[in-house]
């Protein structure tokens, strides 16, 4: 395989060509079939008839053996022509834009080789080194204009015929000379100019799926094995808003500034504000609207009344965990928690419960009590007038084993 970089591609293609017509040597032997000389084929890009004129010297002696190459035509290949096409896109290196090259046309070159020797012997030795090699093909590598990352392979064919001319008739001016005549297809490309408009590039986001901590067994995310015994892939989509999806605690009394801990995941990598919503607020809260500059978001994600902390109050590790420093509430109720990211915001309330799949088939007894698994503190925070030696969770036995142990019952602190 011949490598080659050029920028007219006629050029390259009749470079590579001749390339792999060169460097041919034959052999001259003595009567006991001992190599007496080397002599290297000359090749000349050239048609027969001019060669012939050009290589006669002084004495009108045709200076042998020389392999001359000429193209004979050029045309479109309708074989590899299937539509029109808006060309292929490439971003060099270091660059944040692309360029467009736009499609190229497919040719085939037609190659004429002629070989001319004084002596069958050579012309033998000539044909027997080019044919084993370029039957049917051989392959030529080379890159697109302005692309040396991208190479191209293309084929080079031969038709399977050499034409042989002997000098039968010959007047007594006339040098002997043994010619044959070889055709091949290079199957190549015409460029257009690629264009110098930057284009601008999509990028891609990896992400993946993270469980929720100590979610039920029978709803954790897994690999799943495939029909075929292949395992699927399990995804994470990172671009989320803050998912808040427990607190402690989520009790605090009328007048006190408490200090809560929010536990999430999913979004907790970017939080640029946290805002409280609730009745026991409601006299230093004021309307929010986070998104009112980005109407693509602001529709799902509307207006709402709270208190903006300020940053100073709260601090996040980035990963899984925020804390932040509520007012004191002036009246009993309930306040929810609402994490803004980039792309939207969460609230807490809204999170602790997990729209699971029903698992009971619909004849089964269960399977109209069935409600899908949420965490604890389903109301958000509650403010108490009084707070209460302990907070007895709705949840049933397995539920709260599952969350925690063997303790049903949470204690809170006044």
């Amino acid at each position: 395989m011949i490598k080659y970089t050029y920028d007219h591609e006629i050029i390259t293609m009749s470079t590579m060509f001749l390339n792999a017509m060169s460097d041919i040597v034959i052999k001259r032997f003595n009567v006991h079939k001992e190599v007496r000389d080397q002599i290297k084929t000359r090749i000349v890009y050239a048609p027969k008839q001019r060669v012939l004129n050009d290589l006669l010297n002084r004495d009108q002696n045709l200076q042998l053996p020389v392999i001359s190459v000429n193209i004979s035509g050029l045309s479109r290949d309708e074989n590899r022509v299937f539509n029109k096409l808006m060309g292929t896109y490439s971003t060099p290196e270091g660059s944040k834009y692309s360029r467009n090259e736009r499609m190229p046309i497919p040719i085939n070159v037609n190659y004429t080789v002629t070989v001319m020797t004084r002596y069958q012997e050579d012309m033998d030795q000539i044909i027997s080194h080019l044919l084993p090699y370029v039957n049917p093909y051989f392959t030529v590598s080379w890159r697109t204009p302005k692309r040396p990352d991208f190479e191209i392979r293309s084929n080079v064919f031969w038709d399977g015929n050499v034409s042989t001319e002997y000098p039968n008739d010959l007047n007594a001016t006339q040098v002997a000379r043994v010619i044959s005549t070889l055709t091949f297809t290079f199957q190549g490309w015409l460029f257009q100019s690629i264009s110098d408009e930057p284009i601008g590039n999509i990028y891609t986001i990896h992400s993946t799926f993270t469980n929720v901590p100590l979610i039920p067994t029978e709803y954790v995310l897994e690999d799943r094995p495939t029909f075929t015994n292949e395992y699927s892939d399990v995804c994470l989509i990172s671009a989320v808003p803050p998912q808040p999806k427990m607190i402690e605690p989520y009790a605090v009394k009328v007048g006190v500034s408490q200090q809560f801990n929010v536990y999430g995941g999913d979004g907790f990598q970017k939080i640029t504000n946290v805002y409280l919503s609730g009745a026991p607020l409601s006299s230093i809260s004021s309307l929010q609207a986070p998104f009112s500059s980005f109407p693509e978001l602001s529709a799902s994600y509307p207006i709402f009344f709270g208190v903006k902390l300020d940053r100073k109050k709260w601090t996040y590790d980035k990963t899984s965990s925020l804390t932040f420093t509520m007012p004191s509430a002036s009246v009993p109720g309930r306040v929810d928690v609402i994490l803004e990211g980039p792309v939207g915001y969460g609230k807490l309330t809204n999170n602790v419960r997990i729209n699971t799949f029903n698992p009971y088939d619909i004849s089964h007894p269960l399977y109209s009590t069935y409600v899908p698994y949420q965490m604890p503190y389903l109301n958000g925070i509650e403010v108490f007038a009084v707070l209460p030696a302990s907070y007895l969770t709705t949840f049933t036995g397995e539920q709260l084993k599952t969350l925690f142990g063997n303790n049903f019952m949470i204690p809170i602190s006044s």
